[in-house]
């Protein structure tokens, strides 16, 4: 027996995580640096916990979104010890400070949030494995989405302190 669908549904290629650039600004956005190496982005955006609100008249629990809260955060870079943009980042990191950070998917999405700064690590791993960089945070402010303007022709990529504005 055939059923009709509920809907129409042609799946499209799914952007791969490849070529996705990450930036940080200490100054509120006026300048942007790099994050070259980056390795693991973390979840970006918010999740509101649900809060009860169930009155004697209902006859089930009822629910609303509560605040919304961040989860810790952690950016993984590849170490680059005579990178001024990491060394920048660890210093920021050292002094618990709060930055502005954008990430920028292939596919022209850019997400701008501030994220507190809790500190930082050089990760452990194997003899065959490379330094590692964790930066450890925690989201301050709701994610900024927007879209990245197409680039003219003769393009090229944007320096320490340019990139896609959001």
């Amino acid at each position: 027996m055939a059923y009709e669908p509920l809907y129409s549904y042609s799946a499209s290629e799914p952007i791969l995580l490849g070529g996705t650039h990450s930036q940080f600004s200490a100054d509120d956005g006026s300048t942007w640096q790099n994050l070259k190496g980056a390795q693991e982005l973390g979840d970006i955006g918010d999740v509101a916990e649900s809060v009860e609100c169930t009155t004697v008249d209902d006859e089930r629990k009822m629910y609303t979104g509560g605040l919304k809260d961040a989860a810790e955060r952690e950016l993984t870079l590849y170490f680059y010890p005579d990178d001024s943009d990491q060394s920048a980042l660890i210093t920021a990191a050292q002094s618990q400070s709060t930055i502005q950070v954008k990430h920028q998917w292939p596919n022209g999405a850019i997400a701008t949030y501030g994220l507190k700064l809790l500190g930082y690590q050089i990760v452990s791993g194997t003899a065959d494995g490379f330094m590692q960089l964790k930066i450890s945070g925690r989201q301050t402010t709701d994610v900024s989405w927007s879209t990245a303007s197409t680039a003219s022709s003769g393009g090229g990529g944007s320096g320490g302190s340019g990139g896609a504005s959001g």
